[in-house]
């Protein structure tokens, strides 16, 4: 490595942030091919059952993502204890976090039931309803396990340990192969489900990688000291879990305004007809796919951070921060490169429909433009969790996702007040424009975060 590379990347920390982040990025992508097995397997089972297991994903996993994301906050602040050299402190966050966890298992459950009946105002379809309620109500079965889940997740990030995810993640993917051909279509004594058994499934996996993340920590000598103060009956300590919550909320809050905004802009699209939604679906979830790399640099740095604040090392934490951001900038210009360049072949793996293709590729040009802007806001993302600064996150998303891009895209995609109406398009100007905002409001809250943490 030549000296002026030395300076921007420190080969210490990329190899802390690659131990961190690769199992992160094995295990996000194994969580997402669950989804492509469920859609799969559904899918077998007729038009009428995939639709129905569409319909509950729709309501169920903003629900879902946005009450684990509050908990996300546990990494960073065990890391940020260690860190401190406090590491004795870690068994009574995650005591009071069992609480918090407690709590917002009851909001989570609540939450997904009243989904239900959002099923019957969207759709005439009594079987595809009726596919969709059970699936959700087996996925209320799992609340319990998710929400315990990501607590262990979080402590295991704190301490730098992400390949348990990761191994967790591969077994997962695996059990959820068979077991959803058992339940959907029955096997022996089982009986056919349909789309429902989807459900079935995801609840079972959660409580399997539960008990497995358990096991771990009732394994690993460092973390026996932890697991027995976690469960110890021991009076709750109100400043803990109100710690725990005031740093986690927002990260919900953020995470519901993403996800729903990208979610009702389909909404926007979808009286366009079939070929529209189609071409956007195949691009979004092409464009999901590219984000599990920064997403999992995000966590990872967030961990580092953390780490480096709690020991007041700003060098290190400096270090940390060039080295990141270089080596972000130089995956996601490969990645953009490579999708604009394969962008017809990436599409056919989804589909051989002319029509769609054509649409679809244009659409992935924009995605490859946002992929910096994405990139950057989720690493600064991380880095504000890290520091725990994460109120600001929530009032960026807001802004930029609700007050600059919904309106900017229900404009460009149906209107012509600005431009001539631009369908699809439009909502992919959208997407660029208001990714873009988030990305420069929290790179300037950032460098206020920064100077503030090390000047205490």
């Amino acid at each position: 490595m030549s000296g002026y590379l030395r300076k921007i990347v420190d080969r210490h920390e990329l190899k802390r942030l690659l131990v961190l982040m690769l199992p992160l990025y094995a295990a996000n992508l194994m969580h997402m091919g669950m989804g492509v097995v469920d859609t799969v397997v559904a899918g077998r089972a007729g038009a009428e059952q995939l639709a129905g297991v569409a319909l509950g994903t729709s309501v169920t996993v903003p629900i879902m993502v946005a009450v684990g994301a509050v908990l996300t906050i546990i990494g960073p602040m065990i890391s940020r204890l260690r860190g401190a050299g406090c590491e004795g402190k870690v068994g009574l966050l995650l005591n009071n976090a069992k609480l918090l966890a407690v709590m917002l298992m009851v909001v989570e459950a609540l939450a997904l039931l009243a989904g239900a009946f959002v099923f019957p105002l969207v759709s005439d379809d009594a079987e595809m309803v009726r596919v969709a309620s059970d699936y959700l109500y087996f996925l209320v079965l799992a609340v319990p396990a998710s929400v315990m889940m990501r607590c262990l997740q979080g402590h295991f990030e704190g301490y730098g340990h992400t390949r348990p995810a990761m191994l967790i993640s591969f077994a997962g993917l695996l059990l959820n192969i068979p077991l959803n051909y058992i339940f959907v279509f029955g096997w022996g004594a089982v009986p056919a489900m349909g789309g429902a058994g989807c459900g079935l499934t995801t609840a079972l996996i959660h409580y399997i990688m539960v008990a497995a993340l358990l096991v771990l920590m009732a394994v690993y000598p460092r973390y026996r000291r932890n697991m027995a103060q976690m469960w110890a009956n021991r009076r709750a300590e109100w400043r803990v879990v109100r710690d725990i919550f005031t740093k986690g909320l927002p990260l919900g809050v953020a995470s519901l305004c993403e996800m729903t905004f990208f979610c009702l802009v389909t909404l926007v699209i979808a009286p366009l007809g079939a070929l529209a939604v189609g071409a956007h679906q195949v691009a979004i979830n092409v464009s999901a796919v590219l984000f599990m790399f920064p997403l999992s640099l995000s966590v990872a740095a967030s961990i580092r951070s953390a780490y480096h604040v709690g020991a007041r090392n700003r060098e290190s934490f400096d270090a940390m921060l060039r080295t990141s951001i270089s080596f972000m900038l130089l995956v996601i210009v490969a990645l953009a490169l490579l999708t604009i360049c394969f962008r017809r072949e990436i599409i056919m793996l989804y589909t051989d429909e002319a029509p769609i293709i054509e649409l679809a590729s244009s659409l992935l040009v924009l995605c490859a433009v946002y992929q910096l802007s994405d990139a950057v806001q989720a690493l600064m993302s991380g880095l504000l969790r890290g520091c725990h600064d994460t109120q600001a996150i929530t009032w960026v998303n807001m802004f930029s996702y609700w007050a600059i891009g919904f309106p900017l895209a229900c404009v460009l995609v149906r209107t012509d007040y600005l431009v001539p109406a631009m369908g699809p398009m439009g909502a992919w100007v959208s997407f660029v424009v208001s990714l873009t905002i988030t990305a420069m409001m929290l790179c300037w809250r950032f460098a206020q975060v920064r100077r503030r943490v090390f000047a205490r």
